[in-house]
């Protein structure tokens, strides 16, 4: 039950905070856009550079597809997340910049939302914290 709840948590992606940048059009050949108007939001600070937190957001990416079946695919330093988790659909967008993990989400509108939004921060202020290795 507590892994079905984690799985229904992480399948909300909800974030929440305004300092994300917005994506409201997709630049050519982006895989989707999502409308910052409604999209939760959230960001996460780090002391790396960019290239070694674009490394640990990766690290964490590869837990949640080999957990949950979700797929990536990296625009330089962004990182488009979809997915379908118990038949919630996942779509987020993962913005790496010199200090901060930025993230924005579809919104499902689900009842889980402040918990899935706990969850994500969680995870990935450990993947941020300087004493974690790669697992």
């Amino acid at each position: 039950m507590r892994r079905a709840l984690l799985v229904m948590l992480f399948a909300t992606t909800a974030f929440a905070e305004s300092e994300a940048p917005a994506v409201e059009r997709a630049a050519e050949g982006e895989p989707f856009v999502i409308d910052s108007a409604t999209a939760i939001k959230m960001s996460v600070g780090h002391a790396f550079g960019v290239a070694e937190a674009r490394e640990r957001v990766g690290y964490l990416l590869d837990y949640w597809g080999r957990r949950f079946g979700v797929k990536r695919e990296w625009r330089g330093d962004r990182v488009f997340l979809t997915g379908s988790v118990w038949g919630v659909e996942i779509k987020a967008v993962f913005r790496v910049e010199p200090h901060a993990v930025f993230a924005m989400a579809w919104d499902p509108g689900t009842m889980f939302a402040s918990a899935a939004q706990r969850y994500v921060r969680q995870k990935l202020k450990k993947y941020l914290h300087p004493t974690y290795d790669d697992p």
